[in-house]
């Protein structure tokens, strides 16, 4: 009889501890020679940014509050400023209680890719928010948050 209560536990894998560029490879965003799949990356941050837009429309009830949370990208997209585009990403996932989705968390493993994302998100965001003043919104996010005053 076994009565030792040692309990082997696997520790979670992140984007700090090496395996990165394999996971990232395996999802089409790194070729093998390290660069980044910049096809996949521009439908990648595409396909992101537009799950982001309508999480923030249909989060907000005041249009000034989604206002202030572009006018925040654009401030550090114009600064390029990768690394706190990253921070603010997540923290806008935090205040709309929902979890950073996972293949954009694993993108901080590497900071080409990162760059690469957090500035074509940040420019696609403020292209949707624009195409949602110029359209009527509407067209853009079908929520009432979203519908201009």
């Amino acid at each position: 009889m076994n009565t030792n209560n040692t309990h082997i536990t696997k520790r979670r894998p992140d984007p700090f501890d090496g395996s990165a560029p394999a996971r990232l490879a395996h999802m089409g965003l790194l070729r093998k020679d390290g660069s980044p799949e910049t096809g996949a990356m521009a439908v990648f941050t595409r396909i992101f940014a537009g799950s982001f837009f309508d999480e923030v429309c249909d989060f907000y009830d005041n249009p000034q509050q989604i206002k202030a949370v572009l006018s925040a990208f654009s401030e550090l997209a114009e600064r390029a400023d990768s690394k706190r585009l990253f921070l603010l990403l997540s923290l806008q996932y935090d205040t709309l209680r929902k979890p950073m989705p996972e293949p954009v968390w694993w993108l901080a493993g590497d900071m080409e890719l990162l760059r690469t994302f957090t500035l074509g998100f940040s420019a696609c965001l403020l292209e949707l928010a624009a195409q949602a003043n110029e359209d009527g919104k509407e067209a853009a996010c079908e929520t009432a948050a979203c519908r201009p005053q």
